[in-house]
């Protein structure tokens, strides 16, 4: 059966039932009126989309508000909120911003230093010295020394800091791979609070035609008892039926106020309304078709695993700056100075010293503690190692999962389709044994909960493919704005479902 996703009872159950009743009551006597029961509410039915805007699309547009009940809120609209209002998602870009700093913090020691230094100092007291004819001759002192001085230092050879700048630059390349994972987690998240809202909407829709079903059932039920041609058990069976479903559709509800908030979470604003799933909606063949394809693409553009190539990266240059501990370092200096009266032998006068020199460092001992930063550098960059090899497993094993999810998951919609359509037949088939007096109200009963479970299964299934194979690309790599949209066009209708 390919139809639409929010499949409809009343084109099912609620027509038989209702000539059902007419059956039932046309061998009965008259009788006192009796309340008919109320009409089973339909499935969320489409609502008519807004009319197109004519400026630049944006992510709080007409849209893809959630304030337009109307147009409803689209997947690739959601995304575009998300980006703009998820908590997580700003931290992440904050995240990522400050890592690039590490850039300039590795890039700096390599650059010219330049300080300069303002000194005075105000000194009082008695200088107390002998006088030619064997006396003590007593000076009163009180004068201001005054020091001006800059001074430039460029590091010529440093291995620590070479290594420095170049683990600053693959901090800031890993803080941008970071960013890609938690960016295609808060992706994945979306999609899966975006298909909980859909898929608890869809529930409660059929939660509420089944407890209208059951209803009817009663009815006839009862109807039919008081011609004399059926039990109170078939009424108790029918009520008893009625009751679970009411505490179904109460459940439903639940799940509805939660799924709608949850997604509010990242959207920044109330949901009113989200797009259906295409009324022609079919899966389509994977390109590439084989799993080992999907899986060296993992491999090389996953974001996880790129995260963790980074990472390596910045513990093999933790080595090297560990390393250079053992090597000499060269660096230039140059200053210029001006002082006045900076000591009792100079009181008074001024001073200009320009000075221009290279120093060198030599390490000789240092008690050991290079080698053990080596030792451990290295302990650490092989456990980085191995990790990027879990990762790699890890995103194998994942891979595999979601291409299975989308190949099984398009197996799985066929079949549930052809399982809506028996069902159906099955209904109908004990709707005649019924009314020929060889089959009970509980068998009628048991066949609508079969058809009800074929419905809710065929839902399920079709929004757990969509997220497998949207999964199928954020494992992949490939899960950005333009896959995004893509699937909102792929799998999608532009028919709105009200979350109310």
């Amino acid at each position: 059966m390919r139809a639409a996703l929010h499949l409809s009872i009343r084109r099912t159950v609620l027509p038989w039932l209702a000539g059902l009743a007419a059956l039932a009551l046309a061998p009965a006597a008259p009788a006192a009126p009796t309340r008919q029961p109320a009409p089973a509410r339909a499935p969320a039915a489409p609502v008519p989309a807004g009319p197109a805007s004519s400026g630049p699309a944006s992510p709080a547009s007409a849209s893809s508000t959630p304030a337009s009940a109307a147009s409803g809120l689209g997947l690739d609209g959601a995304w575009q909120l998300a980006k703009a209002h998820d908590p997580t998602y700003q931290a992440a870009l904050s995240e990522r911003d400050a890592g690039q700093a590490n850039r300039a913090l590795g890039r700096a020691p390599l650059l010219p230093q330049i300080s300069a230094s303002i000194g005075r100092n105000k000194t009082t007291g008695t200088l107390e010295s002998p006088s030619s004819s064997g006396g003590v001759v007593s000076t009163d002192l009180d004068y201001i020394a005054r020091t001006n001085q800059i001074q430039l230092s460029q590091s010529l050879f440093d291995w620590s800091k070479i290594a420095g700048m170049r683990q600053g630059n693959a901090r800031a390349d890993y803080s941008l791979a970071l960013f890609d994972t938690k960016a295609r987690d808060t992706a994945t998240r979306l999609v899966s609070r975006y298909l909980q809202t859909l898929l608890s909407r869809q529930n409660v829709t059929l939660a509420e035609n089944r407890l209208a079903a059951d209803e009817q059932n009663i009815d006839i039920a009862r109807r039919r008892y008081q011609g004399g041609e059926g039990t109170v058990t078939d009424v108790e069976e029918a009520t008893s039926r009625r009751d679970l479903s009411r505490a179904d559709l109460i459940q439903a509800r639940d799940a509805l106020v939660v799924a709608r908030r949850e997604l509010q979470e990242m959207t920044g604003a109330p949901v009113l309304a989200i797009h259906d799933l295409a009324p022609d909606f079919r899966p389509r063949p994977l390109d590439p078709p084989a799993l080992e394809a999907w899986l060296a693409r993992a491999q090389a553009a996953n974001a996880d695993v790129q995260a963790g190539q980074q990472s390596l990266r910045v513990a093999d240059r933790e080595v090297d700056k560990a390393f250079g501990g053992h090597l000499p370092t060269v660096g230039g200096v140059a200053y210029r100075s001006v002082n006045q009266s900076d000591s009792i032998s100079t009181l008074n006068q001024e001073s200009y010293l320009t000075a221009v020199g290279v120093q060198i460092s030599v390490p000789i001992f240092s008690g050991g503690q290079t080698q053990a930063q080596v030792r451990q550098a290295r302990h650490n960059r092989d456990q980085t190692g191995h990790q990027l090899e879990a990762t790699r497993e890890q995103v194998a094993v994942d891979t595999t999962r979601q291409y299975q999810g989308v190949v099984s998951g398009a197996e799985r919609i066929a079949a549930l389709e052809t399982a809506v359509n028996t069902s159906t037949q099955a209904l109908e088939a004990m709707r005649k044994s019924y009314i020929g007096g060889t089959r009970s109200i509980t068998d009628i009963l048991d066949a609508q909960d079969q058809l009800y479970k074929a419905q809710r299964d065929l839902i399920q299934a079709r929004l757990q493919y969509v997220n497998a194979r949207i999964g199928l690309d954020a494992v992949a790599g490939a899960l950005d704005d333009a896959a995004i949209a893509a699937a909102a066009r792929t799998w999608f209708g532009s028919a709105a479902v009200a979350l109310d």
